[in-house]
């Protein structure tokens, strides 16, 4: 893809998706696009935000032209192109000192993270009831063999299929444009598959975050999406004194420069990339339950340090949290993007 291509689509995406109508922040989830004209399968999918089985057909049979093109308005109206490279992992290793047992912070390394479409907010509780209403939970093929039993488990406030702080299976009003939470990372993951989508690994999130401010000489990485100072006003966080889920409309003011919202702050986000704690020699690591990265902070996210693009933290792929969700992505290797002047 030329380098003039995906910045000026996602560029030119962005400003069309805040054309239009103008929103209640507090309620209104972002709209989805809807296409009369479209066949009714592809109007479906596009209405529901499973374009990328249009993209990526699970069989294999590609779509004809004119349901690619109904296709690619949708991922250029809520995704963000993000061209892939290097980015320089961080973490901590476990080791014991005068006061105990510490993490000491390393870094672990360069990784390459490749092109992929991601979501620009994350997935809300809108978006969740959709999956919710099709039978995200019934259906098994969503769901890892071993853990079918668990899904029983994952019930809202009034035992019904749903996020945990959700009420007779419907969010709590008015929330809908606030991003999903209370759900494990098993949710998460079944509701990707179920867009036709996956959930970004820990490089290709922090890629998406640092790739529009790192510095072009040294190759030096940004702390956030903005710059390298942070600002209360630019991400949910403790200092910004909002202290719960905010609509995935506010703090725009810390967008990347292709227009991903709250990759920092308001809720953290799930990974798909394993957790492992390293360790010195004297200490033995043992995990009882798998863990996955979680990115991004929280709107109850207190330390600065814990909310920059390199920082990272875990939870268990069963944890459900009320300041974690998630958002999806899709890998831009082998796609063509089309639109009404391409074919």
């Amino acid at each position: 893809m030329p380098f003039a291509t995906f910045l000026s689509r996602p560029f030119s995406a962005f400003r069309a998706s805040l054309a239009g109508p103008k929103l209640d922040s507090a309620t209104a989830p972002p709209p989805t696009l809807d296409f009369p004209d479209a066949p009714p399968d592809i109007r479906k999918l596009v209405r529901n935000r499973q374009y990328a089985h249009i993209v990526r057909p699970m069989d294999g049979i590609q779509f004809d032209p004119e349901s690619l093109r109904f296709a690619w308005k949708a991922i250029d109206h809520d995704m963000a192109y993000v061209p892939g490279g290097s980015v320089t992992l961080c973490g901590e290793y476990a080791t014991t000192s005068d006061e105990g047992f510490v993490l000491v912070p390393q870094t672990i390394g360069s990784s390459e993270a490749e092109s992929i479409y991601l979501d620009r907010w994350c997935v809300t509780n809108a978006d969740f009831q959709r999956f919710v209403a099709d039978g995200g939970y019934e259906n098994v093929s969503l769901w890892p063999e071993q853990i079918l039993p668990s899904v029983l488990q994952f019930v809202d406030r009034t035992g019904r299929p749903g996020p945990a702080s959700w009420v007779m299976g419907a969010p709590v009003e008015p929330t809908a444009a606030h991003p999903v939470v209370g759900i494990s990372r098993y949710e998460a993951n079944a509701y990707a598959q179920w867009a036709g989508k996956r959930l970004p690994t820990s490089a290709e999130w922090q890629r998406s975050g640092t790739w529009g401010k790192t510095n072009c000489d040294t190759q030096q990485e940004a702390k956030y999406p903005w710059g390298n100072s942070f600002d209360p006003q630019f991400a949910n966080t403790w200092a910004s004194g909002h202290h719960q889920t905010a609509s995935v409309h506010e703090f725009q003011g810390g967008n990347t420069p292709n227009g991903v919202r709250q990759l920092i702050g308001n809720v953290w986000e799930w990974m798909n990339t394993q957790y492992l704690l390293a360790a010195t020699e004297e200490i033995s690591v043992h995990m009882s339950d798998p863990m996955a990265e979680i990115r991004g902070g929280a709107f109850d996210s207190y330390f600065h340090s814990h909310t920059t693009c390199q920082s990272r933290s875990a939870q268990t792929l069963s944890s459900r949290e009320r300041n974690i969700g998630f958002r999806c992505c899709i890998s831009g290797e082998g796609l063509v993007p089309q639109n009404d002047d391409e074919s």
